[in-house]
């Protein structure tokens, strides 16, 4: 299956969607190894998404009042399957985090008073950390060559670090300079 003029080629069947977002939901690392698990299952394996269609989604779900992968999964979700989609989607990518939440609370219970603690900063931390950086290299792979794109980020880290210019001003700024300079060539018919 293939993407053409920005649609989806098929569509996902339930259960389908559930293992795909249960996988998702399994990953180390927090959002951005999700988003690499979504990346790598409906752009590069099925071919159901333009990878920058699910990168728009992702900026959608980081500036919306709730957690960016809960916006993302309510929108592919329902994309795919409608609205059984959005419900199924969440109770997938939630439920491994939900199961491993109550686990290590109580094997933190059981294990608080003694040197197992001690080892999680050697071992499971460099693990994590390995996990974000490897997602976040995938999926940003293309926007650290020379392009607009690359431009207007170092702009907007060098106003945020250097001047402490306000985030919600250039948020707005900055999808402005996008409207203007990122816009798609509009085709002309004949």
């Amino acid at each position: 299956m293939a993407v053409t003029d920005g649609a989806p080629a098929g569509r996902l069947g339930l259960a389908q969607l559930f293992l795909i977002f249960l996988k998702a939901g399994c990953a180390f690392g927090g959002g951005l190894a999700v988003l690499g698990i979504l990346e790598r299952e409906l752009v590069s394996k099925r071919a159901l998404l333009r990878r920058e269609e699910l990168l728009t989604l992702w900026g959608i779900g980081r500036i919306v009042p709730c957690g960016t992968m809960t916006a993302v999964t309510v929108a592919l979700g329902h994309r795919f399957c409608g609205h059984r989609g959005v419900v199924l989607g969440l109770i997938a990518v939630i439920l491994p985090g939900f199961l491993a939440t109550v686990a290590l609370t109580a094997a933190y219970g059981a294990l608080a008073h003694g040197p197992v603690l001690d080892y999680i900063g050697a071992t499971l931390l460099p693990s994590a950390l390995a996990f974000i950086v490897i997602s976040g290299g995938r999926l940003g792979r293309d926007l650290f060559r020379p392009s607009i794109e690359l431009a207007i980020a170092v702009a907007a880290f060098a106003a945020l670090v250097v001047t402490h210019f306000n985030p919600a001003a250039l948020m707005i700024a900055g999808g402005g300079l996008g409207a203007v300079f990122l816009r798609p060539a509009v085709k002309k018919t004949p």
